[in-house]
């Protein structure tokens, strides 16, 4: 098996030089793929789904209900909620039933 140094190119812990040279790579990369048009759409709304999935996850657990207790509320399965908080299958509809499930609402704003 493959030591570490091998796989990662660096020893194990990182150092803090290791760890800033990575992150900027990383902005880099960031930077040059988001320069695409259609790769900055794809960005786009998978960080919009993310968010939405933030805001509800928060929702439901200001609410102290599980998931499986928002999902009789919604009439769906508690995976299908799961879906949900992480971002799949995002819907209109399923998502101001889970706002009215949480005890909130929901408001659209294009600005």
């Amino acid at each position: 098996m493959a030591d570490i140094k091998e796989l990662i190119g660096t020893e194990w812990p990182l150092s803090e030089a290791t760890k800033a040279r990575l992150a900027e790579e990383r902005r880099q990369r960031k930077e040059e793929v988001l320069s695409d048009h259609s790769s900055r759409n794809v960005y786009d709304e998978t960080k919009l789904a993310y968010e939405v999935a933030l805001m509800l996850r928060e929702a439901r657990l200001e609410a102290h209900l599980t998931q499986k207790e928002v999902a009789e509320r919604v009439h769906t399965s508690q995976s299908n909620l799961a879906r949900l908080e992480k971002g799949q299958n995002v819907k209109l509809a399923t998502l101001y039933s889970y706002a009215k499930a949480c005890g909130k609402r929901v408001e659209i704003q294009l600005i």
